[in-house]
């Protein structure tokens, strides 16, 4: 993909985001984007966030599989920050904790409690977000919102290595992306509750819920409802590649 279809892709996504918060009322500093670069090589994801950064836009590369990270992280740039995204199952806690700067997809105290561990051994403190299932929806991962303080708690009394950055959610298919905005402000009304919560409301970093929603499809209203982190791929990348990822003595090829 040429330099020139990056840029004009980079340049609409942000100028999407730009009006996005200009509707809502709301900062230019108040959305985190992460580039989602599951299935993309390496090549695309420099050139995107080169594109980025020219345009002053933090680099956060969002990845589903720690596997997959596990070959691309060493020939991205020092001073990116990762996110997982994806499920995690708590064998594959210990590369997570090495690879990613922030883990999105916490669902359970089992799961947290492997992280934790991995966190005590290396002496550290990881930013987690606990995914909620705000669609009820079978198919996707998450705690139920009804469940989401109890877990928070539990999280906060029984580890110490991780910090409770915020929630994230993955909803439903819609088929017309206004349907979603029900979900979306489903899950600013559930961050609110947390942060006025008695039981809770210390848990947070800084006393602020960090809310991850919205993709490339419907990332505009993610932000018009109050989303903090939006997760967007295709818009910034187009359509799934399969990553090829090699090195030579010349760097990646």
């Amino acid at each position: 993909m040429s330099v020139d279809h990056h840029s004009s892709r980079v340049n609409e996504v942000v100028q999407r985001l730009i009006g996005a918060l200009d509707r809502a009322n709301r900062s230019r500093g108040d959305v985190t984007l992460v580039a989602v670069s599951k299935g993309i090589s390496v090549e695309s994801i420099l050139a995107v966030g080169a594109e980025l950064e020219a345009r002053a836009v933090p680099v956060v590369i969002g990845e589903s599989f720690t596997q997959e990270f596990k070959s691309k992280k060493p020939l991205l740039p020092v001073g990116w920050s990762a996110h997982l995204i994806g499920g995690l199952q708590r064998n594959k806690a210990k590369d997570a904790l090495r690879l990613f700067d922030v883990i999105e997809s916490v669902d359970s105290l089992e799961l947290a409690t492997a992280l934790d561990k991995e966190a005590a051994k290396r002496g550290e403190r990881k930013d987690v977000l606990l995914q909620v299932n705000i669609s009820s929806d079978e198919h996707k991962h998450g705690v139920s919102p009804a469940q989401t303080a109890a877990l928070a708690v539990a999280l906060g009394a029984q580890c110490s290595h991780l910090c409770l950055r915020g929630l994230m959610t993955v909803t439903r298919y819609y088929e017309q992306p206004e349907h979603v905005r029900p979900d979306y402000r489903a899950m600013k009304e559930l961050a609110l509750q947390l942060e006025q919560s008695k039981e809770c409301a210390s848990l947070w970093r800084e006393r602020r819920i960090e809310i991850s929603m919205g993709m490339s499809s419907d990332f505009e209203i993610a932000i018009e409802e109050g989303a903090t982190i939006v997760r967007i791929g295709t818009a910034l990348f187009g359509e799934r590649e399969k990553a090829q990822v090699t090195v030579s003595q010349g760097g990646v090829r």
